[in-house]
């Protein structure tokens, strides 16, 4: 899912979307305009929803545009962001990287909204604009997984390691894939490693753990799955892990 705080950098990038407009601020108002907007978003989307719907009723132009879309993610009306995103990307003057970032924030709404096939051509498109960009390739990735295209996946995933072999999520999720594949050493060979840089990944834990456990290493399996219960109580992969000890401790493999 995209967040606000990511939305919120788009429109900084030194393009000149705050230049024109019918309304009567200047580029340097509307920019301020913009950055209270979306610092809304994340206090309080509906309200922020409403202020830049306003705005742009006003003239407030792409920046007002995009800020509606943002809080829409953040209320939770997907498939709707997706679809502004997109077609907003499509209508802006901007150059091709900046394009490119609005399709990504699309395509995680899609994913959000649960159409990993949208999700796909949309880092397709993004990646037209801007080929081998990493963000996109990850984006790709998780849309291919979700379609069980698992080896597909990892292919993107390996393309983005390629550039950045440090990066934690393109592993984790490479190892899931490999997982899913029953390539548990190459799983735990990815997950192994992405642990070594960041100790505490939830996502991480969780899936070395059903490695563990797919392996009959049971004892590894529950170490993963209570360290991340204790380190991140409140997140998704707590919850799985939870759910995945009860089953451990019920002896249901």
């Amino acid at each position: 899912m995209i967040r606000a705080t990511q939305a919120a950098t788009l429109l900084t990038l030194g393009i000149s979307l705050f230049a024109t407009g019918v309304n009567a601020e200047t580029p340097d108002q509307a920019r301020a305009r913009y950055n209270a907007c979306m610092d809304k978003v994340t206090v309080n989307a509906e309200e922020a929803f409403d202020d830049a719907t306003g705005w742009e009723g006003l003239g407030g132009g792409h920046p007002a545009r995009h800020c509606a879309l943002a809080a829409l993610v953040e209320i939770g009306h997907y498939s709707e962001a997706a679809q502004g995103l997109e077609k907003l990307a499509d209508v802006v003057r901007a150059d091709a990287p900046f394009k490119a970032r609005l399709l990504l924030q699309s395509g995680h709404a899609w994913i959000a909204a649960g159409d990993a096939p949208h999700a796909a051509a949309v880092a397709d498109a993004a990646l037209s604009l801007i080929p081998n960009a990493p963000d996109a390739f990850l984006l790709r990735a998780q849309a291919l997984a979700l379609q069980g295209a698992y080896w597909e996946a990892a292919d993107d995933l390996s393309r983005v390691l390629y550039s950045s072999p440090q990066d934690t999520s393109a592993l984790v999720m490479r190892g899931a894939a490999y997982r899913q594949l029953d390539a548990r050493e190459l799983a735990l060979d990815d997950l192994n490693r992405a642990l070594e840089i960041d100790p505490g990944h939830p996502e991480g834990l969780l899936e070395r753990g059903i490695v563990h456990r797919l392996s009959g290493r049971k004892r590894e399996a529950r170490t993963d799955w209570k360290r991340l219960i204790e380190g991140a109580p409140e997140t998704e992969a707590a919850r799985a892990a939870k759910a995945n000890l009860h089953q451990l401790d019920s002896g249901v493999d």
